[in-house]
């Protein structure tokens, strides 16, 4: 009996041991085409994305307040975004600026602002859509406008209009 029972248990062992390896390596093993199509369709996605966003916008909103051109003496304060050279400029509705800027799944990420610090009308205003987007990383979504979200409030909201 002793013989029946010792290669029956030697026997268990192996196929148990042959399965939990079998499981283990089953995790750890990645399909190289299943990371190769996550990676051109982030590649595709990022592309993609940057397309939307390159081009003129002119600036609606910051914040809670609504922007006209009449606050600036006719100046409607605008975002350029250039995707292909990574920078934006634009003016402030008193005073052009420029930085670069990245992209990052769903997120804008602007860099230092350089600008001209010219006296003007409505500097409030402007100091407004300054701090919006100087070194900033914000989230945006898009249908009919680009908005752009720090957190979950509206940061900026823009119309293309190239």
């Amino acid at each position: 009996m002793k013989f029946l029972v010792y290669p029956f248990i030697t026997l268990s062992l192996l196929i148990s041991a042959c399965g939990s390896s079998s499981n283990s390596s089953e995790r750890s093993y990645q399909d190289p085409h299943s990371k190769m199509h996550q990676k051109m369709h982030d590649e595709f996605y990022l592309e993609e994305m940057q397309k939307e966003l390159t081009g003129k916008w002119q600036i609606m909103l910051v914040g809670e307040t609504i922007i006209d051109a009449k606050q600036f003496d006719g100046k409607q304060p605008v975002l350029i975004i250039d995707v292909s050279e990574g920078t934006y400029a634009g003016n402030d509705g008193c005073n052009s600026f420029k930085g670069k800027v990245s992209f990052k799944e769903d997120k804008i990420i602007f860099g230092p602002t350089a600008g001209t610090l010219m006296a003007c009308p409505n500097m409030e205003v402007s100091g407004k859509i300054m701090n919006s987007i100087n070194e900033k990383s914000l989230n945006y979504s898009m249908a009919d406008q680009l908005i752009l979200y720090e957190g979950n409030k509206k940061a900026m909201v823009l119309k293309r209009i190239e």
